[in-house]
């Protein structure tokens, strides 16, 4: 990949001016114990301290207390393992069913990229591989440091979504015969199933049905189980059906929280017009076979506004005690914003609000036009995820480097008076602001180490403060500190691999240095800046149609 970041005489002088300070986070490294090309961290275990500022105060030394999760890959994803419809749009199934020219017609209707023959070729061979081809897994799943990956057989590819309390891995896999199943809980009457989320004794994701028994043309539905039970499964948003056209209804649901008898879960839901739609699902634990839960569509994220498709899909991700949401919107090819289509990150502060709406993330490191991946959010209202690094134009032009980043939202107005204190205190860590996690884990004792990773994506994390995260590493460490700087003068190869990022707990040793920026373009080399290092798990471009 060839990123082409300049620096100015001026800010190269800023950044050399810079005084000695110390990082925030210590990057570990784990060994999956499975084999695969590229490795990436997928969740970590929920968990605190005895103090409220977590692993900020209480050494946690290399995160052992709390498990990771992830996978490998040997090829990118074709058709996500985890998604419920190709690309995470295509209700129709009309891309998918074109083979090559599909895909490519989807790069180039809905990302807009110059690069859309390499691109499409990639994922196109890896489908081709699994649904005419060998049964060969290309997704391994693997639990370190504790907790538990349930045992399944026959198993292709696995991904895993979340870990719940107990360290159990919560996901799905796929068979020669199913392409997707959960790794707990029984999906009796449908064809597939899909889980997000263990908590508090209910599992959520969604199921489906097929229409014509292929590897496509099916609905699905937002699905709750109580322990193993599949207990409900939920009708669609208000002028939603099983099928309309050629478009098939979808619903999922991501996340949960259960507030006294209050159940919310988060996901997104088919409306009318067959739109799929960030949404919140509000019922209650006394009548959960109840199929009917408001199904609540968020505001400003939705497909149609005033009249136009802006955005093509959005979904919310996940939840907090806080009834903090968090999610994303996919903007429309047919409506680019600065040269991208880009995957726009949404919070919503009060799941409980007579009105919701969705307010996209703005300023700082969220330039307009920001596209990302939403990773996770912990009950101190900290979230992480991935957002562009570059500002060049992706429509006609190449995809924007990302990498992660963590933002410290702050208190909302459903924060309990008793967490008010910690939250303040936890944001005044990170200065109040969002930052790229790379500009944290510079400087200090810990430099010389962190230097051979650049964090390219922050997936989930914990009240502790421990970040599950994919990095790109460069044995031995980069030629300097700095962002865009060469691995081996830009001839040594780098790999993909999972990380944790643990907080340093001395407060005398840990500080904030951001990184600068090279004077030169640097250009990358090596296997891991292939498909993983840009489209880790596959691009999530959420496209309702082709616009032509």
């Amino acid at each position: 990949m060839s990123s082409k970041l300049q620096l100015t005489t001026l800010a190269v002088l800023v950044s050399a001016a810079l005084p000695a300070q110390a990082a925030l986070y210590k990057v570990v490294e784990v060994a999956p114990g499975v084999s695969g090309n590229e490795v990436y961290g997928t969740a970590i275990e929920p968990g605190t301290t005895s103090d409220p500022k977590g692993c900020f105060v209480n050494d946690c030394g290399d995160g052992i207390d709390y498990a990771l999760a992830g996978e490998t890959r040997n090829r990118p994803d074709g058709f996500s393992y985890r998604e419920e419809v190709p690309f995470a749009m295509d209700n129709s199934f009309t891309y998918i069913e074109d083979d090559y020219d599909g895909f490519e017609d989807y790069c180039f209707y809905q990302l807009g990229y110059a690069t859309c023959e390499y691109w499409a070729s990639d994922r196109w061979s890896s489908w081709y591989n699994e649904a005419y081809g060998s049964n060969t897994p290309n997704s391994l799943a693997f639990v370190v440091d504790g907790g538990t990956l349930p045992s399944v057989s026959g198993a292709i590819n696995t991904v895993i979504n979340s870990l719940d309390s107990s360290a159990e891995a919560v996901g799905n896999y796929s068979t020669s015969a199913v392409r997707n199943k959960p790794l707990k809980g029984d999906i009796s009457g449908w064809n597939q199933g899909r889980q997000w989320a263990n908590k508090t004794g209910y599992r959520v994701g969604s199921v489906a049905k097929f229409t014509n028994g292929s590897l496509y043309y099916y609905y699905t539905q937002a699905a709750i189980w109580e322990g193993d039970n599949l207990k409900t499964v939920l009708n669609f948003g208000s002028g939603g059906v099983s099928k309309d056209g050629d478009y098939f209804g979808q619903g999922s649901m991501r996340d949960l929280y259960v507030k006294g008898s209050d159940f919310y879960g988060v996901g997104y839901n088919t409306y009318d017009d067959q739109h799929m739609n960030a949404t919140i699902f509000k019922g209650n634990t006394g009548n959960l076979a109840n199929t009917n839960f408001d199904s609540v569509q968020i505001n400003n994220a939705q497909v149609d506004i005033s009249g136009d498709n802006i955005h093509s899909n959005s979904v919310a991700t996940n939840i907090n005690k806080n009834l903090v949401v968090v999610g994303q919107a996919k903007r429309s090819g047919g409506y680019p914003k600065n040269g991208a289509a880009s995957n726009r990150l949404f919070i919503v502060p009060d799941a409980s609000a007579s009105s919701i709406n969705a307010s996209f993330f703005y300023g700082g490191i969220f330039f307009d036009g920001a596209g990302g991946e939403m990773g996770g959010i912990n009950n101190f209202n900290e979230i992480v995820g991935r957002i562009d690094s570059e500002n060049h134009r992706e429509y006609d032009g190449k995809q924007r480097r990302q990498r992660a980043f963590i933002y410290p939202y702050g208190v909302t107005s459903g924060v309990a008076d008793a967490d008010k204190d910690a939250i303040t205190a936890r944001r005044a860590i990170f200065k109040n602001k969002a930052w790229l996690l790379d500009d944290l884990t510079n400087g200090g004792s810990e430099s010389s180490s962190n230097n051979q990773y650049r964090i390219y994506d922050a997936s989930d994390i914990n009240d502790a403060g421990v970040i599950s995260a994919t990095a790109v590493k460069c044995s031995g460490g980069y030629d300097s500190t700095s962002h865009n700087a060469y691995c081996g003068d830009g001839n040594k190869d780098e790999t993909v691999v999972a990380v944790k990022l643990v907080p340093i707990s001395d407060d005398t040793q840990r500080s904030i240095q951001p990184r600068g920026y090279d004077s030169t373009a640097t250009e990358r080399q090596g296997a891991g800046l292939g498909f993983g290092a840009l489209t880790i798990l596959g691009l999530f471009g959420f496209m309702r149609k082709r616009i032509k």
